[in-house]
């Protein structure tokens, strides 16, 4: 007989298993199909403008870059030569202004280049296009300080600071260039040279380039999502094929279940009256050794005092000190055994309660005594189930008499607490242990102690380890049927 507890809400696939945040009621009707073609979309779109924006801006990061290493190798041929006195001077000679002035005026250059700037240290202008900028000193821009440490930098059509103003009046896009200018004979940065170049084709091979990179990322974005479309609209029918007959069988899975309910719930009442009855013919069985073997082995003692003094033998003598300590540890043996039989009363007490009774009651037979962990939550300290209290007895007593028997001296604990509404109850000993896997120690004694727990619908556990010490543990659900 299984325990089926299953419901058809646990397999709702607009759950999504109960880990994602619940979906709109309109969007969760729909199709998988349908809601993969929304979200899809949106995260397709999102995707392909976030790559297209990569792809853009690397093209045109590399374009610049290229444009810009070759326009510096051009230029620095013609500029570098003519700034070497630089290397000594703060600025230009006239007549050095005057020759470069001159070459820049006259093609290709002239077709080419917009305008020219040799900077020196602390933003002082060596050389301008513009006359009337040479001399002057101008905050440095970022590209021109890393200019200053050595880096080829480059920017399209971003013309800031007030000594670009004429390039700004161009009206044509511009690549502005800061290229350093090195000594010939000590190899360090004498200067730095910014140009501008007009970049119209630059710009028009740009744009050619953006319209490729999208229409390129856009195609295959498309193809990829139709693809997956595909692929889930084809494994949206098989789930809606199978979700039909998934909820046939949950109807009749939930059928079988609330029969295996009502049938674990007559086992396990059954089970608690069968425990009430078999403590009723033990404490029967109890009082027929108590009022019979008991009685006549301990008259047997008494007459056999009677027959030896008649018969004249010794108080001292063997055979008869013998028989004696025979009749007495049997007569012990039976009256243990009455006392192992019998339960005291238990009805309307707590779980903690009846702990205690059968701790105290171990330690007037033992003489060991037992700690005690005893958490006061309601579950624990209200009146518990008669069959419930039997069976905590009985865990308590056959846990405590096997630590007894096979750790003796070693420290006992008995913990009692609650976990989801749950009786739970550990015996626990620091004795030598034993290995689980290799025997079961005690018996029959744990075995029908497990049958006992279980079969009022608890769970009985065993720890132990080899001089790790041993713990007997009863899970209970104080809430089943009686």
């Amino acid at each position: 007989m299984s325990d089926v507890a299953t419901t058809e809400q646990d397999f709702n696939p607009a759950r999504g298993a109960g880990l994602a945040a619940p979906l709109p009621r309109w969007l969760a009707a729909r199709p998988l199909h349908h809601r993969f073609a929304l979200a899809g979309s949106l995260v397709t779109l999102l995707g392909m403008a976030v790559i297209g924006s990569l792809v853009s801006t690397s093209i045109e990061t590399s374009v610049v870059r290229n444009s810009a290493i070759s326009s510096a190798v051009y230029m620095e041929s013609f500029i570098a030569p003519m700034s070497q006195e630089l290397a000594g001077s703060e600025r230009l000679s006239p007549e050095t202004v005057a020759r470069m002035d001159t070459l820049l005026k006259q093609p290709p250059l002239s077709e080419r280049v917009i305008s020219v700037k040799i900077w020196r240290p602390d933003g002082l202008l060596a050389f301008s296009s513009d006359a009337d900028l040479i001399g002057r000193t101008f905050p440095p821009s970022e590209d021109l300080i890393e200019a200053w440490q050595g880096d080829l930098n480059a920017s399209f059509d971003e013309l800031e600071g007030a000594e670009s103003q004429r390039e700004r009046q161009a009206g044509v896009p511009l690549l502005e260039v800061y290229n350093p200018i090195h000594s010939i004979l000590s190899g360090k940065i004498i200067a730095v040279a910014e140009f501008y170049l007009d970049a119209t084709e630059l710009e028009a091979d740009l744009r050619a380039a953006h319209a490729r990179a999208w229409a390129v990322v856009a195609l295959v974005t498309g193809m990829t999502f139709l693809a997956l479309f595909g692929i889930v609209r084809s494994g949206s029918r098989t789930i809606e094929d199978q979700t039909r007959r998934l909820t046939a069988q949950l109807s009749e899975l939930a059928r079988i279940s609330a029969q295996n309910e009502a049938l674990r719930t007559r086992v396990e009442g059954a089970s608690q009256r069968v425990s009430e009855t078999n403590e009723r013919y033990m404490r029967r069985v109890s009082a027929e050794l108590h009022d019979g073997p008991a009685q006549a082995l301990a008259l047997a003692s008494l007459r056999l005092d009677a027959l030896m003094r008649r018969a004249g033998v010794a108080p001292g003598d063997p055979e008869a000190q013998m028989l004696r300590n025979c009749l007495g540890e049997a007569l012990r043996d039976v009256r243990d055994l009455c006392s192992g039989l019998t339960l005291p009363e238990l009805e309307g007490l707590s779980v903690v309660d009846t702990i205690d009774i059968a701790i105290r009651a171990h330690e007037r037979r033992s003489g060991v005594a037992v700690a005690r962990a005893f958490r006061r939550e309601p579950v624990l300290v209200r009146p518990a189930p008669h069959p419930f209290l039997i069976c905590i007895y009985r865990f308590v007593q056959e846990g405590l008499m096997n630590a007894f028997r096979h750790a003796p001296g070693a420290r006992v604990r008995v913990e009692a607490s609650t976990e989801a509404g749950r009786a739970v109850i550990q015996v626990q000993d620091d004795g030598p242990g034993f290995d689980t896997a290799a025997r079961t120690p005690g018996g029959l004694g744990l075995l029908g102690l497990r049958e006992r727990v279980e079969s009022i619908g608890g769970r009985f556990d065993i720890e132990s380890r080899s001089q790790g010490g041993t713990r007997l543990t009863m899970t209970l659900r104080m809430d089943a049927p009686r």
